[in-house]
């Protein structure tokens, strides 16, 4: 099945990209293994309109509000959608973070790909984005469970930890730290025909 090679591919290529982005650029003989945590979501819809002239669809979820998509022309075999069509959307999120070795460097770098039906084929498509730079450490609060950092934008941006994992790396940090975060999503989605 197209989806289920399109999902796997996206979800191989965004877990093998961690490791590899986090790494790469560093100098030490050992480097630290990366803390790695990754996240998974996935949301079935109905089909409730099809209109063709505009290629919007409207879709109720699990809430059953009704949510209109607007599909642009790169989404395939459009006029195959029909009432009572599944849509199913699987998201995926993956970070990598890991003490930056002093005198090292890490150029930063994003990476993208895509994939989307064959002619013919059900309606699908996905995209992968894997992105990788060594951000300064500004400011770390354990008890709120936040981090503030700048980044090769220059911009300081501040972010809730939440798992327990980035929670422990977090105690780790004092400003003035070098990290380097490497992060990858892929979102996958396709049209199943309706249930008979």
């Amino acid at each position: 099945m197209m989806f289920s090679t399109l999902s796997g591919r996206l979800r191989q290529g965004a877990i093998l990209a961690l490791p590899f982005l986090a790494l790469i650029g560093c100098a030490t003989p050992e480097p630290e293994p990366p803390v790695v945590v990754s996240t998974t979501r996935e949301m079935v819809a109905a089909v409730d309109r099809v209109d063709a002239r505009t290629r919007t669809i409207v879709v109720r979820g699990p809430d059953n509000k009704p949510q209109t998509l607007q599909l642009g022309p790169e989404v395939r075999n459009f006029a195959q959608i029909r009432r009572g069509d599944r849509v199913r959307l699987h998201y995926e999120e993956a970070i990598a973070v890991r003490m930056a070795a002093p005198g090292s460097s890490l150029e930063p770098e994003t990476v993208v790909g895509a994939a989307r039906a064959e002619p013919g084929a059900r309606p699908a498509g996905g995209t992968m984005v894997a992105t990788r730079a060594r951000v300064r450490i500004t400011a770390v609060d354990t008890t709120n469970n936040t981090v503030s950092f700048v980044g090769p934008s220059r911009v300081e941006r501040t972010v809730a930890v939440r798992t327990p994992e980035m929670r422990e790396f977090l105690k780790t940090l004092r400003p003035g730290n070098q990290v380097d975060v490497a992060i990858a999503e892929a979102m996958a989605i396709r049209v199943e025909p309706a249930e008979r």
